[in-house]
């Protein structure tokens, strides 16, 4: 694909992962992208004096978890004129799998599984409003994440890691649908970028099909406040 065909059909990029600094292993970049045809790309940038394209293709492989790793375009490093040599230190790609819900892989856990452990963040919390990329996470959110992940890491024979977004009523059902999952995408992406397996951690949204609150009709602030446990992201850890 022509790179600037690609980059002329990006509606937004936001920073999903980064690397360790070189002085404790390689270093990389990796964007999540949205492009204008609703499908989620991904960006890996590996330019680090002691990287290779391997280090590109190993990060793909971490961020897909369990789908395949479907290569759109492949950037090669600058080098000298004379230097023939292939070796591409950027890469755009997508994760491609054999059956999607609602946007997103779930795949059901191993028979006989039960539920260790379960988180509820909220929303207003993790996000600024109406937003879902890496970079309008919230101090407070990051720091909820952080705390469950370390909490997830303590246990032992994980086989299911279910992330699930969800909205409040406000707003047309097709907005709620997209929004809730492109949170937890995100929230997905965090996961597997702070150590959690990708192939056990799946995302899927519910938009507003799942409301916990009681509140009345309308759009006034109290109402909307009284919402505010309507807009979350579960995450459910099954072993």
């Amino acid at each position: 694909m022509n790179r600037l065909t690609l980059l002329a059909s990006l509606t937004a990029i936001a920073i999903v992962v980064a690397g360790c600094s070189a002085a404790s292993g390689p270093t990389y970049n990796a964007y999540s992208v949205d492009a204008s045809d609703g499908v989620r790309t991904y960006r890996v940038e590996c330019g680090g004096i002691f990287e290779t394209a391997a280090t590109c293709t190993k990060v793909a492989e971490r961020i897909c978890g369990n789908k395949s790793v479907q290569p759109i375009e492949k950037i090669d490093r600058l080098r000298d004129a004379s230097d023939a040599t292939a070796d591409p230190r950027t890469m755009d790609f997508k994760c491609e799998s054999a059956a999607r819900v609602q946007g997103a892989v779930k795949t059901a856990p191993a028979p006989n599984t039960r539920t260790i452990e379960s988180f509820a963040l909220q929303s207003d919390a993790l996000f600024a409003f109406d937003k879902s990329s890496l970079d309008s996470m919230l101090p407070a959110g990051k720091a909820d994440l952080d705390k469950a992940i370390e909490q997830i890491k303590t246990h032992e024979g994980v086989a299911d890691i279910a992330v699930v977004g969800h909205t409040d009523r406000i707003g047309s059902p097709a907005v709620n649908q997209r929004l809730s999952e492109a949170r937890a995408d995100t929230v997905r992406a965090y996961l597997i970028a702070h150590g959690l397996d990708g192939s056990l951690v799946h995302a899927q949204g519910m938009g507003s099909s799942q409301p916990i609150s009681h509140c009345p009709a309308g759009y006034s602030r109290a109402v909307i406040a009284c919402l505010q446990p309507d807009r979350r992201v579960s995450i459910e850890v099954k072993g």
